[in-house]
């Protein structure tokens, strides 16, 4: 009976921290809108020779990965337990000629692979909508 309790309240909490649709600010009246609430987080990504894959776990309202490109990269579907309409992720990858950068899984929707140019960066945003992460602009030079 213990153990049926026990599974009965963790299935509670880990449905109580799914994503969310509605944003991390209040939107009624007397609610805070001012952003001092609101969170900025960094994540630095260094790839090593090899195919590589990293899965990303974006926990603030201003999410910021600078990534060190090496050959190829790919990013996993994202966890989105913790992510709330209009959160942002800006993506900020250094690497050389011909690195790739790719996006694999369904919390992404993106247009691709991005394939850098010779020692120059590239900057890719993405947008959660309350269920994937969308991919708002792309800059690669």
């Amino acid at each position: 009976m213990k153990k049926l309790i026990f599974i009965l309240f963790s299935v509670c909490i880990f449905n109580a921290v799914a994503q969310s649709t509605s944003p991390r600010f209040g939107t009624t009246k007397n609610k805070d809108n001012t952003f001092r609430t609101l969170t900025n987080k960094l994540v630095s990504v260094t790839d090593v020779a090899g195919a590589d894959s990293v899965t990303l776990s974006p926990l603030g309202y201003n999410n910021l990965i600078n990534v060190s490109a090496l050959d190829s990269l790919t990013f996993k579907s994202p966890t989105v337990t913790n992510c709330y309409l209009g959160d942002e992720l800006t993506m900020v990858i250094v690497g050389t000629s011909g690195d790739k950068i790719k996006f694999t899984g369904t919390n992404w929707v993106s247009a691709g692979t991005a394939t850098l140019s010779s020692g120059l960066n590239a900057v890719i945003r993405f947008v959660f909508n309350g269920t994937k992460w969308v991919e708002a602009s792309r800059v690669v030079q």
